[in-house]
This record gives C-alpha cells, structure tokens and sequence, in this order.
C-alpha cells in the first residue's frame, strides 16, 4: 500500500484539486493521510469529506513526520496541497521505483 502524507494549513483553495487528481489515478492500493496545522478555514472538511485520515500536523516538515507516524503503506509518498497529479502518476512512479529497486 501507498501512503499519500499532505501537510496542510488553509488548503481549502487547493486541497480539492489536489484529492479529485488522486481519486482520479488508476492506482488505487492508497491511503490519503492529511496531517493539518491548524486550519481555520473548511480544509479539514474537505478531507474529511474525501475520505482522508486527518491527523494535527505542523508546517510542512513537521506535518509529514506527523503523517508518516500514522502510515500504514509500505511506501510514504509527500506532495503538498497545491499540486495536480499527472495520470497514472502513482502507476508510474512505482514502477520507477521498482526499476531503479528503491522499494
């Protein structure tokens, strides 16, 4: 399994974009886990709302040590909340992975 860690502080712009392009993937032995600092704003929600594991963070270094605590996955994958993922980015990024024999 692949655990997603996103470290978050009002993502609420982004964070949306960011999940529908992970839900999106064809890839899909997958745990999202949101690691938040605090957000004020609905991003908390929003992961909730996607099915994240939402766990208290910090900002960004702090927040994937936090996450990567609560990992499951063999594999701990960080991106931060404003990207959009490229399809079958997971797909292939394993695979590289297992070429280069990183796993």
């Amino acid at each position: 399994m692949l655990s997603i860690i996103i470290p978050t502080l009002n993502e609420e712009e982004y964070l949306p974009n960011l999940l529908d392009s992970i839900k999106k993937q064809s890839f899909k032995d997958y745990e999202i886990i949101v690691a938040d600092a605090g957000s004020k704003d609905a991003t908390v929600e929003i992961a909730k709302k996607y099915g994240c594991v939402v766990v208290p963070g910090g900002l960004p270094a702090k927040g994937r040590n936090e996450g990567a605590k609560h990992a499951k996955g063999d594999v701990l994958f960080f991106i931060d909340a404003d990207t959009v993922l490229a399809e079958d980015f997971f797909e292939k990024s394993l695979e590289e992975f297992s070429a280069r024999k990183m796993e």
